[in-house]
């Protein structure tokens, strides 16, 4: 019996094959979920089912599942992990390359169908679902509530319709070839995680993101290459899933953290108030009406609670057009709001998501990315509705002069991070730093919002 039972314990606390071949990826996922980057796909140099690609740069090899000489040395085998799964890890792995580059590249067309291809002609590494990923929905390759997907896209008109830029000056057909690029490690093309081209829409953004790969040291680390994941997010996820990423972007409206302001008639929460005032001033008419249309009145503006009575009261309560909790806004700005979310391609979708995320707000994550759309300070650019290029303006001087005020405001990165971060810094002023806890988080949203917003910046500019 006491054999038994020592067999049972030994069997009991000994993982599966599968959970431990995973190992590395929930190492990438938990370095991703550190970071605070949601549905984020973290980038790889290997590919399940890459092979030669018929690109019109042939100087340049793509990475494929065969592991270079230096990366299999600095992998050292695990018990219980398969070759493979150890080579495919990203967090923690040895720089296995010398140089960074860039490389012209094709736009998205015959990407997706050409991958297909390739995997009918050569034999798979792994299945369709359990694609050679650094980061992986489960711990066992299957899909879960975490919202990453690791199979391939199977609407190629749809993930190629959003992962064109809808730029808003006009780009003929020979300059947009010109301006996709990808990333070369050692003149070696590189791919995502689920194994399709890095096709970026700028040769800035090609640039940056090289930049990120050519900073790494001796070790890869997936959190210090937020533009790299911001782009492998919107390639792999967001271009074939987009209707996920808009309906969480949409849910931040129901509890924006931008419309909950502390009681300017308490001696407690006065001070906060200020805060607010000067981080959220102008910014719900900004979006309102330059990035909704909508007209500056009270009928069409957001809802907000004042105090924590009020607060909870409406949280509670909720709209009269929807069952679920929330902020009543009106049902005109919920309905300019998503239409304004569906007009966004792939890269400008996943900063917003980005931004969004990291600030609790629907409101600060789409000033942020307004400006950085429309390369002005704060109110400029058109609505949502108005293809004439004017924004929708009250009569009244008094509204006028509001929003007058509200274009000298720059919503930037710096901006948007104070906006994000506006109780906790005044927690932190009331209660204390805590080291390895608010510095960290101060880092992390200063990083995110800025990658957001140069993400979209640079798509939109070419």
């Amino acid at each position: 019996m006491v054999r038994l039972a020592r067999a049972v314990t030994k069997a009991a606390v000994q993982p599966p094959p599968s959970a431990s071949a995973s190992a590395p990826a929930a190492a990438a996922a938990a370095a991703a979920a550190a970071v605070g980057v949601p549905r984020c796909s973290m980038p790889s140099t290997t590919s399940a089912t890459s092979a030669s690609t018929n690109s019109n740069t042939s100087s340049v090899r793509p990475y494929s599942s065969s592991t270079p000489s230096s990366l299999a040395s600095s992998s050292p085998a695990k018990k219980n992990v398969t070759a493979s799964a150890a080579d495919r890890r990203l967090a923690g792995r040895r720089r296995f390359y010398k140089n960074v580059g860039i490389a012209p590249s094709t736009p998205p067309g015959h990407h997706l169908q050409n991958h297909h291809q390739q995997q009918q002609h050569q034999p798979p590494v792994t299945s369709v679902s359990e694609v050679n990923s650094p980061i992986s929905a489960g711990v066992d390759g299957t899909q879960s509530a975490t919202g990453v997907n690791n199979t391939l896209p199977t609407d190629s008109s749809l993930w190629e319709t959003m992962l064109h830029p809808r730029r808003r000056h006009h780009v003929d057909s020979n300059n947009e070839q010109q301006s996709w690029h990808t990333i070369t490690l050692d003149n070696r093309a590189l791919r995502t995680p689920l194994g399709l081209p890095l096709s970026l829409p700028s040769q800035t953004l090609a640039l940056a993101v090289a930049s990120e790969w050519d900073a790494q040291s001796d070790y890869l680390r997936p959190a210090q290459m937020p533009l790299m994941t911001l782009c492998c997010t919107a390639i792999d996820q967001v271009a074939s899933q987009p209707d996920s990423h808009r309906t969480d972007i949409l849910r931040y409206l129901a509890n924006d953290t931008s419309c909950y302001w502390s009681d300017p008639t308490s001696a407690r929460d006065r001070v906060l108030h200020r805060k607010q005032m000067r981080a959220w001033g102008g910014l719900h008419d900004t979006v309102s009406s330059s990035v909704l249309g909508l007209p500056m009145n009270s009928d069409v503006n957001p809802a907000f609670a004042i105090g924590e009575g009020e607060a909870i009261s409406l949280s509670r309560r909720g709209s009269s057009s929807s069952s679920s909790s929330g902020l009543p806004h009106p049902p005109i700005l919920l309905n300019k709001a998503t239409k304004w979310v569906h007009s966004l391609d792939a890269w400008m979708l996943s900063a917003l998501y980005s931004a969004c995320a990291e600030s609790k707000s629907f409101f600060i994550g789409a000033a942020l990315i307004h400006e950085a759309m429309n390369g002005c300070a704060g109110g400029g650019g058109r609505g949502a509705d108005d293809e004439s290029g004017t924004t929708a303006t009250s009569t009244a001087t008094k509204k006028e002069g509001r929003a007058k005020k509200n274009e000298a405001i720059i919503r930037d990165g710096k901006w948007a991070v104070e906006a994000a971060r506006v109780e906790e810094e005044f927690n932190i002023e009331c209660w204390g730093l805590v080291e390895g806890g608010h510095d960290y988080d101060r880092l992390n949203c200063s990083i995110q919002m800025h990658a957001a917003s140069f993400l979209a910046r640079t798509v939109a500019n070419g």
